[in-house]
């Protein structure tokens, strides 16, 4: 690497002094020109020397930063590819929990519908059956009222046309044979 260094330099100073020699500016190999070359030659030896190690230090050590940022860039890269890849997953795991959520959803709505229209058939039924065991007391009871007021009325006649047919001890012992008559049969 100093080789090519010093072979570019020189080709540099050498068309340097070719230009300068064709100016007119003096010969070719002046005192002038030869400590400018000496000075040129020894500075291109010193940054040789002293410089050329931290240079290579400080081009590898870019170089290397360079690198392990690349790679670290590459395996971010990766890692959010990876995370990309599991978030599809868990998206899709979760939209198929929640069609099986809604389908749960549908059936428990639909077994809760048919339980209440069951229940209310029941109740239905049951309102009908105590309607009819309503109806029929109440039939019992009205029955039991006319028989009631048929039997007092009966008494009541029998006591009239009794009365006025019969005399007082005969009406007695009558009356009292039909009463019990009556409630015998009743």
């Amino acid at each position: 690497m100093c080789k090519k260094i010093l072979l570019s330099l020189f080709l540099a100073s050498s068309s340097g002094i070719l230009y300068a020699s064709a100016a007119g500016g003096g010969s070719l190999f002046s005192y002038e020109m030869l400590f400018k070359g000496i000075n040129f030659i020894i500075l291109i030896f010193l940054l040789n020397k002293f410089a050329r190690k931290p240079i290579a230090n400080m081009l590898s050590s870019s170089a290397q930063n360079t690198k392990e940022e690349l790679d670290t860039a590459k395996s971010q890269l990766e890692n959010v590819k990876k995370q990309i890849a599991e978030f599809k997953e868990k998206s899709v795991l979760l939209e198929t929990e929640l069609k099986e959520k809604e389908k749960s959803a549908l059936a428990s709505i639909e077994a809760e519908k048919v339980k209440i229209l069951e229940d209310a058939k029941h109740q239905v039924e049951k309102l009908e059956e105590q309607s009819q065991a309503r109806v029929e007391q109440d039939m019992i009871e009205a029955k039991s009222k006319i028989r009631e007021f048929l039997v007092s009325e009966s008494i009541k006649l029998a006591e009239k046309t009794i009365s006025e047919q019969i005399g007082s001890k005969e009406k007695k012992a009558l009356v009292e044979n039909y009463s019990k008559f009556l409630k015998e049969s009743a």
